[in-house]
């Protein structure tokens, strides 16, 4: 047996696994898996007791990225490929988190666990401790000391909420009680008399999903996020508050342009729609929020079929409908968009929720409607609708198309001036499922004059 390394007093020995009772390595399994290192990243628990697991039935040296993308994640052999670098990036933040646990929490186990850098296969080191060691203040005491700050900071993105800062304008707001059903005077009072702090934590959700849009506003997305953190503080029990966060986190995740960032977010978000659907499996609510997070992790069929019940649970809910058409749009259903928000897109001009508006008028650009896509995106400006990169892209692009070459020019500039780190073109082909989707408005914007900063 070799000597690994020293650390604080004790010995890190790594020798062979089989020398290890498998009884041993499943509770040195168990006490990371239950630690407070490890709690809110279940998907880096659940890749570590993968590898484990495979490494105590002798197939440890089986072990690939393939591998694991097929048996852990459940990927298609058609996304294998394109998924490896997920698996990469989890196994360098499993990898950080074990550090992290070994050098607090975990300081007095004696076996550990390691995952070498390029490999898969885990090690299990014995530790044998050659002097006391003074331990770090427990995790419980950090996180309690921080709960004031996560309360303050939100306290701030209310207070912004109230002064009309960040507040999305003309929000029709869906229901205060549970997603997708209908609250009354009555009901609302019941749930004071009974749970003041159900209340408060449903009334808080809802402020949280009026600013959830525009998504690529990273300012709106981090006051909401705030929001819902508050939420869950408030009633930890209550499922929107877990919903609404793994909403925001999958739109973080995809508009992130770090790919450890995004990794992150999405385990983030994946963990907290997990919650949602644990609490009320029937919320409509929830079972958006899951969809989301699948269409965040790529798997676009499963995020239609969840999306879609979500959308059947609650016909009416404004915010499940967005994401139903953001799911959709981004999946190449476009004449499906287009049905969708065929009523939610019209009306009177100041009431047009601007998300259903910006949806059906991307789905005309898809559809070679280039003349109407315009007038839509026009239209939702011309309402109120907040002025972004995705639309300005989408404009120049279209009158481009149309041979308006002026239009698209000084749409260009405007883009360039107003946003010249935005990567519109990048975004897209995170996002279609289609890559000669995401070309289309690559290239029309390009043809208007844009071109990405060096």
């Amino acid at each position: 047996m070799v000597i690994d390394r020293q650390t604080s007093g004790h010995n890190v020995t790594a020798g062979d696994n089989g020398q290890i009772g498998d009884q041993n390595v499943l509770e040195a399994l168990d006490a990371a898996a239950n630690s407070a290192t490890f709690a809110g990243s279940d998907r880096l628990i659940g890749f570590l007791e993968y590898v484990v697991r495979e490494e105590l039935a002798g197939r440890g040296e089986l072990i690939r990225a393939k591998t694991i993308a097929m048996d852990f994640y459940k990927y298609s052999s058609s996304e294998i490929e394109k998924r490896e670098s997920v698996v990469r990036v989890d196994a360098g933040r499993l990898r950080r988190k074990l550090e992290e646990f070994y050098a607090d929490e975990g300081a007095d186990q004696n076996i550990r666990f390691q995952l070498p850098k390029g490999q898969y296969q885990p090690v299990f080191a014995t530790v044998a401790a050659d002097t006391p060691q003074t331990l770090k203040a427990p995790q419980e005491n950090r996180t309690t000391h921080r709960v004031p700050v996560i309360w303050g900071l939100s306290g701030l993105a209310i207070l912004l909420i109230i002064l009309g800062v960040v507040f999305r304008p003309e929000r029709v707001q869906p229901s205060a009680t549970t997603a997708g059903s209908s609250s009354t005077d009555a009901q609302r009072k019941v749930l004071f008399d009974t749970s003041p702090e159900r209340l408060q934590a449903i009334n808080l959700a809802q402020q949280g999903r009026g600013i959830i849009f525009p998504a690529t506003d990273l300012k709106r997305l981090i006051a909401a996020k705030l929001i819902f953190e508050s939420v869950v503080q408030l009633d930890a029990t209550y499922s929107g508050g877990h919903a609404g966060l793994a909403q925001v986190s999958g739109l973080m995740a995809l508009i992130a342009g770090d790919p450890i960032q995004s990794a992150t977010m999405l385990d983030a978000a994946i963990s907290s729609s997990d919650k949602a659907l644990l609490l009320e499996p029937d919320s409509s609510w929830a079972i958006s929020a899951h969809a989301w997070t699948e269409f965040a992790s790529g798997n676009h069929d499963t995020a239609l079929t969840w999306s879609r019940r979500a959308r059947a649970l609650a016909p009416d809910d404004l915010n499940v409908l967005e994401f139903d058409a953001l799911i959709s749009l981004y999946s190449g259903e476009f004449g499906e968009v287009i049905t969708l928000t065929s009523g939610l897109a019209e009306g009177p001009q100041e009431k047009r929720p601007f998300v259903f508006q910006n949806a059906r008028s991307a789905a005309l650009f898809h559809q070679g409607n280039y003349r109407q896509a315009v007038e839509g995106f026009e239209d939702a400006i011309s309402s109120g609708a907040p002025l972004g990169p995705i639309t300005v892209g989408y404009l120049m692009a279209a009158q481009h198309f149309l041979g308006q070459d002026r239009q698209a020019s000084e749409l260009a500039n405007k883009y360039t001036q107003s946003w010249p780190e935005q990567r519109v073109d990048l975004l897209a082909a995170k996002l279609f499922r289609n890559p000669q989707d995401a070309a289309k408005l690559a290239q029309g914007m390009k043809g208007a004059g844009w071109s990405p900063k060096p």
